[in-house]
C-alpha cells in the first residue's frame, strides 16, 4: 500500500514542480513563473485579509471615539499596502534596491512637478494625526456647512445640508479658514431675531420667546435659552431670542421651527410684529 502511494507522489509532484517553476514571461535575463506569480498573489490576498482584520479590531474597541478608530484604520490601511507592496516586488523578483535609493530623487520630483497633490497627501497625514477634523464632525469649510463623511489620504467628502457629497483636497483644510463646530463639543448656540410694536409688553415678549424654545425639539435644554432686547428700531423693538442646540446638521430647521412657535404665541397673546406702511401721495392735476 504504502508502495503505491509512493509510486502515485513520484508521479505527480515532478508535474507540480514543473508548473510551478513553468515561465510565464521572460524579458532578457528577467524570468516570470507560475511559483512567483502565485506568490504575490498569495501576498496582496494576506495584505488586504490583514487590512480588514486590523479595522475590524480598530472599530470594536470602546475606549476609542469614532474619529480616533478611522483616523487609526486609514493609517494601518496605508502602513499594510505599503508593506505589501514591496513584499509583492520582492516576490515577483524585482529588484526594489534601486526604488528605495531613487526614492529621494522621486520626492524631489514630487516636490517639483507635483507640489499640489503632494500638500493634499501631506495634508491628510497631518488631519489624520492632529485630528483637528475627524469623520462625523460638522465643519463650514468655504462657507459649506455639512457633515465629514470620509477623510483620504488626498481629499475629504463632505455632505452638505442639501444632501450634496462635496470633494475638497485636504489642503484646503489646513491652509483655509475652517469652522468645526464638533471639535469640543456638538453644542452650538444660535439664535432667531423679532421685532414687536412699541407698545407690547417687554416682559411678556421675552417669555413668550423663551417657551416657545423650551417647547422645540432638538433644542439643548440643560442650557437655559435667554432674550436680549437688541435695539430701536424705526418701528420695532428689536429682540434676540438666544439657544442652544446638539443637531448642527438640522439648523435652519430647527430655525424654522422656533419662529412659527414664536409667532404663534405672539398671536394667541395679541403681540403684534409691526411691518413698514407706505404712504404715496400723488401730485395734484
Amino acid at each position: 500500500m504504502d508502495e503505491n502511494v509512493q509510486k502515485i507522489s513520484d508521479k505527480f509532484s515532478p508535474t507540480l514542480k514543473d508548473f510551478l517553476e513553468y515561465d510565464v514571461f521572460t524579458l532578457g535575463k528577467y524570468t516570470l513563473s507560475v511559483y512567483e506569480i502565485l506568490a504575490a498573489i498569495l501576498v496582496i490576498v494576506i495584505g488586504v485579509f490583514i487590512s480588514k482584520m486590523v479595522k475590524k479590531l480598530i472599530y470594536k474597541s470602546s475606549k476609542i471615539d469614532v474619529g480616533k478608530k478611522f483616523a487609526f484604520s486609514q493609517i494601518f490601511h496605508y502602513v499594510i499596502i505599503i508593506i505589501s507592496f514591496f513584499l509583492m516586488m520582492k516576490s515577483l523578483g524585482v529588484n526594489i534596491s534601486p526604488i528605495l535609493v531613487g526614492s529621494g530623487a522621486l520626492l524631489v520630483g514630487v516636490g517639483l512637478g507635483l507640489q499640489g497633490l503632494f500638500l493634499d497627501f501631506v495634508s491628510g497625514v497631518i488631519i489624520l494625526f492632529d485630528r483637528t477634523v475627524k469623520v462625523g464632525d460638522i465643519v463650514d469649510l468655504d462657507g459649506n456647512i455639512g457633515e465629514v463623511q470620509e477623510i483620504r489620504m488626498r481629499t475629504t467628502a463632505i455632505l452638505t445640508r442639501d444632501n450634496k457629497n462635496m470633494v475638497f483636497p485636504n489642503s484646503l483644510l489646513t491652509k483655509e479658514k475652517l469652522i468645526n463646530f464638533s471639535l469640543y463639543d456638538n453644542i452650538v448656540r444660535f439664535h432667531v431675531e423679532v421685532g414687536v410694536h412699541y407698545d407690547s409688553d417687554v416682559v411678556l415678549v421675552e417669555r413668550l420667546m423663551i417657551e416657545a424654545a423650551k417647547e422645540t425639539k432638538d433644542i439643548f435644554q440643560s442650557k437655559e435659552p435667554f432674550v436680549f432686547l437688541e435695539d430701536f428700531g424705526d418701528s420695532s423693538l428689536n429682540f434676540s431670542l438666544y439657544y442652544y442646540s446638539r443637531n448642527l446638521f438640522s439648523a435652519p430647521r430647527i430655525r424654522n421651527e422656533v419662529r412659527k412657535a414664536i409667532l404663534r404665541k405672539f398671536r394667541e397673546n395679541n403681540v403684534n410684529i409691526p411691518y413698514p406702511i407706505r404712504t404715496v401721495v400723488y401730485p395734484k392735476a
